[in-house]
């Protein structure tokens, strides 16, 4: 997925890339952690067919877009707007996966003149909420524990993993497919979402580790705004056998954000989104204000 830049007023350049239709609806995605454009995966058929033309940008540090040394949840609405402005988009809907959850979480906090929608998919709640690592894998478990406790030691694993990914991406998937359940490995075993993860770990930059443990240092501490205070539509998604983020975060974020829609699909794991993309995308837009 080719990058485009745009440069933001304090000087950081923005990497992003386009899907869909520009006459389409705009819906801002954002991808996982550790993560980057490459893992929004939706074919040009779903998008035409929900209507979407679809904005994918590279967190600071991820993918192409510049490093940010102190970031805070607020600070990437702030991104978006400027992004928004850049291409003179006035309203639109977010839609965060995974780790990109809390982000969309933030600019429907933030932004609510500007976003109409929000849909959090398999997102991350807070990882400082007593309980939050129940039913989680162990490597999550752990990633959740050092970025309340020592987040440098998160950017130094994630860095091997995006080195080593780089290098030899076939010998580190499997690593990452040990703990999952069987219908996620089902997934990522697929040609398509293989050569996805490959195209990630490729593409990283030298600070997608230190951006990566950035996240969870944000997903474990106070993130600086309220669910509760947000007041656009939201749609959660979660499936119930999710071991990277377990169900129960969808069912706190769905009780804290008022009036927010749950969709809970049994059977289904973290990569949920790559079978059911156009179904999310289509109620995102009948949620819209």
């Amino acid at each position: 997925m080719d990058a485009r830049f745009t440069q933001l007023i304090d000087g950081r350049e923005l990497a992003w890339a386009e899907l869909g239709d520009p006459s389409d609806y705009p819906v801002f995605a954002f991808h996982g952690t550790p993560g980057s454009r490459h893992q929004i995966l939706v074919d040009s058929a779903s998008l035409h067919a929900a209507g979407v033309r679809m904005i994918v940008p590279d967190r600071p540090g991820c993918g192409a877009s510049t490093r940010q040394r102190r970031r805070a949840f607020a600070g990437w609405a702030d991104d978006v707007a400027e992004l928004a402005d850049h291409l003179g988009i006035r309203r639109f809907a977010v839609l965060g996966i995974s780790g990109g959850g809390p982000y969309a979480a933030v600019c429907a906090r933030f932004l609510p003149d500007r976003v109409s929608a929000a849909a959090l998919v398999s997102g991350v709640g807070s990882l400082a909420e007593p309980g939050s690592e129940s039913g989680m894998m162990a490597a999550n478990r752990l990633f959740a524990r050092l970025g309340r406790r020592v987040p440098a030691a998160n950017a130094v694993i994630f860095g091997l993993i995006f080195l080593f990914g780089r290098r030899a991406p076939h010998r580190v998937l499997p690593l990452l497919m040990n703990s999952m359940p069987a219908v996620d490995i089902g997934v990522l075993s697929r040609p398509e979402v293989l050569s996805m993860f490959i195209s990630m770990l490729a593409d990283a930059s030298p600070t997608a580790g230190r951006a990566a443990a950035q996240d969870f240092r944000l997903f474990a501490r106070d993130w600086g705004f309220r669910l509760e205070d947000i007041n656009v539509p939201v749609q959660v998604w979660q499936g119930d056998v999710d071991v990277n983020v377990p169900v129960a975060h969808a069912l706190r974020q769905a009780a804290a954000i008022p009036g927010a829609t749950l969709h809970v699909v049994p059977g289904e794991g973290h990569l949920m989104f790559v079978d059911h993309f156009e179904e999310i995308l289509r109620e995102l837009l009948d949620s819209k204000t």
